[in-house]
């Protein structure tokens, strides 16, 4: 049976996902399997492997194989309703670039990139996008390309800037629950992109350090310290932003990680395959920010540098 929802006062007709790694290919394959009209936007390596094999998905949920549409190139897409950006926050500038007949159209945009930057960097270069913020709790990596591992969660939480429950915001929410994923709308999602930080700018560049999944950080009191110095960091910062965070994510974000005991980030992944890693977009960010209100970062200017060392390490080999 296939999936409708409306969409900018129509049915939805087509819907682009940007990219095929652990986020887009996981949320892209399960919309395709519920009967969206779901295309993918990938490079050459992971095109010519999901044309050859397809999307392959092994889940704590359940396995399964998909064969979906694919380009290279937006200019094979004449029409789309939602674009679902899914690319990593370095590859977004040069998306933007391309997508920038679909936006001008109308397209809806929903942002799934860490940190809280992607919004701000759409709105600079499109102001009158038709802008979702989104943020993707996913324990998940890609194994290869066209090869999804996905071990836990598999959640979206979604919402207008504004914090309105507008009706493209509503559409997008129900597209997504009736393909199976859980998904929340968000009356402040700007609050729930710096929450996500407080764990992404701890976790992750602590697990390429110590080379390890995060299991070892939670059984050290010593490394849980630096965990709670740095989301208190971010707390003041975002304070200064106009964000109040509760002092209450200190602990909720360490407690919650209690059931990733085994998970390696997405940034030690992104370490060990020698590929970019997020760390001027999550502690760089953090920083930045601090400097700009005056206010200290230690815990970040340490681990945004030792981040830093590793990878000009990595470059010598």
């Amino acid at each position: 049976m296939s999936l409708s929802v409306t969409l900018n006062n129509r049915p939805t007709k087509k819907i682009l996902v940007v990219g095929a790694g652990a986020v887009g290919g996981y949320f892209g394959a399960l919309l395709f399997r519920s009967g969206a009209d779901v295309t993918f936007l990938v490079r050459p390596k992971t095109y010519d492997r999901i044309s050859a094999d397809g999307l392959e998905i092994r889940s704590a949920d359940g396995d399964f194989h998909v064969h979906p549409p694919l380009i290279q190139d937006v200019s094979e897409c004449s029409a789309v309703d939602l674009i679902i950006l899914s690319v990593k926050c370095f590859d977004l500038e040069a998306v933007l670039e391309s997508l920038q007949t679909l936006i001008k159209n109308g397209s809806i945009l929903l942002t799934l990139q860490n940190g809280i930057t992607a919004e701000e960097e759409i709105l600079a270069v499109y102001p009158e996008a038709s802008l979702l913020a989104g943020v993707a709790f996913i324990t998940a990596k890609r194994l290869s390309p066209g090869v999804i591992v996905h071990s836990e969660n598999g959640m979206i939480a979604l919402g207008e800037l504004s914090g309105e429950k507008s009706p493209r915001a509503l559409a997008v929410y129900e597209l997504l629950s009736s393909a199976g994923i859980s998904c929340f709308l968000k009356s402040n999602i700007r609050r729930t992109k710096w929450e996500k930080l407080c764990w992404n700018a701890t976790f992750n560049p602590l697990s390429v350090i110590l080379d390890h999944p995060v299991s070892l950080i939670l059984d050290s009191e010593a490394l849980l310290t630096i965990v709670r110095e740095g989301i208190r960091e971010i707390i003041r910062v975002a304070a200064a932003e106009g964000m109040i965070l509760s002092e209450k994510v200190v602990e909720t974000t360490i407690s919650v990680t209690a059931a990733l005991r085994d998970y390696y980030t997405s940034m030690y992944e992104d370490y060990h395959h020698g590929t970019q890693t997020e760390i001027e977009y999550l502690n760089g960010e953090v920083i930045r920010r601090g400097k700009k209100h005056g206010i200290p970062t230690p815990t970040h200017n340490m681990l945004y540098r030792l981040i830093k060392g590793l990878e000009m390490k990595r470059r010598l080999k």
